[in-house]
């Protein structure tokens, strides 16, 4: 598709369409963690776990809903800034906007580790090689960046070919699973009981949405980021809600088909799959995928998943290199990124139409914790903490848009308000019933988020003493240079 507005007048250009959004939503979701959640999932709760499954699904998707209408209202890079921001309007809005923007780049901050290190394990698995994952979390996250660099256009690509290869073999493992095709036991609906809450059991400290849920709910998160690519879309209201509604039905369907699949086996090795995958070889739970591929097809089944997550965290890491940047190139147009900084970062290169600064700034941001802790799970439970509180704002903001502005051009009909409040209410009940028990420890790192974003939307208001240049005032000082 050609670009319909030229990068040499300092903007962001729009290239983008329906396809180029449901890759990049699903590119992002379908990360290499995924294979780690679904199958200590799937593995831990059997049948039980495509409920909670269902019922993540359904949370993502008044999530989804809610950012399709706040991101064709307010068609801006900055998404979740965007939206707080003129949401609310004026001082306050302002912000909020900030808040916001700094609480979700903070968020990946915190989970990016997590996702950099399942893919470091796989490129571990793929060279045979006991060399030390940091070097390889440097590889994946230094391939991920180019295509940034280069355009969104190149970046766009290069997830939609990740995206392919992942999925198919995911695909492939589920589908040899129910076919029994490979060195494990025939497909039997009984391996799917594990002993765990039942289907309907969703409620209590041993029920579903306790030990399940949070699990499930990672299996979707991310869906949002395309959000940040809205002002590079052709036609948002077209290309949003079909890019983001075809994306979750495509990430709930690949769940089921891989995790029952594949659960409904047994090793060929004897014991269950749980012991397997969070044994040594699945790196106590780290890559319980690793472990699954060589039950399967031995060294060969082992290079496949050791593929599907170096494409896996490859695609993933491209869409968020993309995404997050553009909040922060956002904030900074508008000249409120820590005063004279946001001249820095809202640049945007001429030959590529992208703020190469801001996603170098993200890039080694999001790249320095991985380094020093390679505990998927843990990183997974403390960004899904943070991630759940977005989703509570994102509907909020949605059903006070609708609120504030009743006769505008709306996406959704008038049934829309109840969904957003639907989205609320069960987000705070996955909230507090999936980290029952744990919402001190994981709470308190999300705490540790948004107290940082807070101070850090303080110094950055006071840096720009309050004035708020606009966003001409940036540009034509960008534009000077």
């Amino acid at each position: 598709m050609a670009a319909t507005q030229s990068s040499s007048s300092g903007g962001l250009v729009k290239s983008l369409g329906t396809r180029d959004v449901f890759v990049a939503g699903t590119a992002l979701v379908v990360a290499t963690s995924t294979l780690v959640t679904d199958f200590i999932g799937y593995f831990t709760l059997g049948l039980s776990f495509a409920m909670a499954i269902l019922v993540a699904f359904v949370i993502n998707l008044a999530l989804g809903l809610s950012a399709t209408e706040l991101a064709v209202a307010y068609p801006k890079a900055g998404a979740i800034y965007e939206y707080g921001r003129d949401v609310f309007s004026g001082t306050i809005g302002r912000l909020a906007g900030i808040f916001l923007g700094l609480t979700f780049v903070g968020m990946f901050v915190l989970v990016g580790p997590g996702e950099t290190a399942a893919g470091g394990f796989g490129l571990q698995a793929l060279f045979n090689t006991d060399s030390g994952l940091n070097w390889f979390i440097v590889i994946l996250v230094v391939l991920a960046a180019i295509p940034n660099i280069m355009g969104i256009r190149v970046a766009a690509v290069v997830s939609a070919a990740l995206l392919i290869g992942m999925l198919v073999i995911r695909w492939v493992f589920g589908i040899a699973g129910f076919l029994s095709i490979g060195d494990v036991g025939s497909w039997s609906a009984s391996n799917l009981d594990t002993g765990g809450p039942g289907v309907w059991d969703w409620f209590g400290s041993s029920g579903l949405f306790a030990t399940g849920l949070a699990l499930a709910f990672w299996s979707f998160v991310g869906i949002e980021f395309v959000c940040s690519l809205t002002e590079e879309v052709d036609n948002p209201r077209k290309a949003m809600p079909r890019g983001i509604i075809y994306g979750l039905l495509v990430i709930m369907g690949t769940s089921l088909l891989m995790g029952l699949g594949v659960a409904g086996t047994s090793p060929g090795s004897g014991g269950s799959w749980a012991d397997v995958a969070l044994g040594a070889a699945g790196c106590d739970g780290a890559c319980p995928q690793l472990a699954v591929g060589e039950e399967f097809f031995g060294g060969t089944g082992r290079g496949l998943m050791a593929l599907a997550s170096i494409f896996a965290t490859l695609g993933s890491m491209t869409v968020a290199f993309a995404a997050l940047p553009r909040i922060i190139y956002s904030i900074a147009r508008d000249g409120d990124f820590f005063g004279p900084l946001s001249k820095v970062f809202a640049k945007v290169s001429p030959k590529s139409g992208t703020p190469v600064n801001a996603i170098i700034l993200f890039v080694v941001a999001s790249t320095i914790p991985a380094l020093y802790s390679a505990d998927v799970t843990m990183w997974i439970f403390s960004g899904a903490y943070v991630w759940i509180l977005i989703y509570i704002a994102y509907n909020a903001m949605a059903l006070i848009h609708r609120l504030k502005n009743p006769d505008a051009d709306h996406v959704f009909g008038s049934w829309f308000p109840i969904a957003a409040l639907g989205g609320i209410v069960i987000s705070i009940v996955a909230l507090y019933y999936s980290f029952l028990g744990a919402h001190g420890e994981f709470g308190g790192r999300a705490i540790k988020v948004l107290i940082w974003a807070l101070v850090a939307t303080g110094v950055a208001y006071a840096l720009n003493r309050g004035g708020g240049a606009t966003s001409e005032e940036v540009s034509e000082e960008v534009s000077a240079d």
